[in-house]
């Protein structure tokens, strides 16, 4: 770091940011040099305060998990399944590919802190229904996999592209209803 003069001479950089993996390995990220990518953080049992500052200033409390307009709500927080919030944290040009949230079984909300994030969302849709959306979007027969499979993971593999305009302009044409929002920071949907 440098002093108020902006020299750095004589000084040591520590652009370390060390934790504890789930194996008990000590890891170090440089930083400067490394993108971290958090994925599926869940946020009530790994950032308790962060998730307990949320809840105080979120402005619509009642549609977090549990709130008075989750239908879960009636069902203790014990006996319910997980169902966030999850933090995502990625580097500029973070890419997930198209997926369905919550196997389909879950609403979901997206907030932007910063930069941006296009979500495509489709009306509730039978399974056939859904699986023929997925090929005209993505182009793929894989449906179950794009459905079903994880959309956020570290492992590299060949995931369908982004779905284009005509492939939207198709499910419009099937009566799926796409509505396309590009979000930028402090925006939610």
């Amino acid at each position: 770091r440098p002093d108020s003069t902006g020299d750095t001479k004589g000084r040591e950089r520590n652009n370390l940011f060390s934790f504890t993996d789930s194996n008990g390995k000590e890891i170090s990220v440089d930083v400067e040099n490394e993108a971290l990518y958090m994925i599926d953080v869940d946020l009530v049992k790994l950032l308790p305060q962060a998730f307990e500052d949320f809840q105080q200033n979120f402005k619509l409390p009642g549609i977090l998990p549990g709130g008075s307009h989750c239908m879960m709500n009636a069902v203790n927080a014990n006996g319910r399944p997980f169902m966030g919030p999850n933090v995502y944290i990625t580097p500029p040009s973070s890419f997930t590919h198209f997926h369905q949230d919550g196997h389909g079984t879950v609403d979901s909300g997206h907030l932007c802190l910063s930069g941006y994030n296009e979500v495509i969302m489709l009306r509730r849709l039978t399974e056939r229904h859904k699986c023929h959306a997925i090929e005209l979007l993505t182009g793929t027969s894989d449906t179950h996999h794009t459905l079903y499979g994880l959309p956020h993971r570290d492992v590299k593999e060949s995931h369908p592209g982004w779905p284009s305009k005509q492939s939207i302009r198709r499910c419009e044409e099937m009566g799926y209803y796409p509505s396309v929002f590009i979000l930028k920071a402090g925006q939610a949907v």
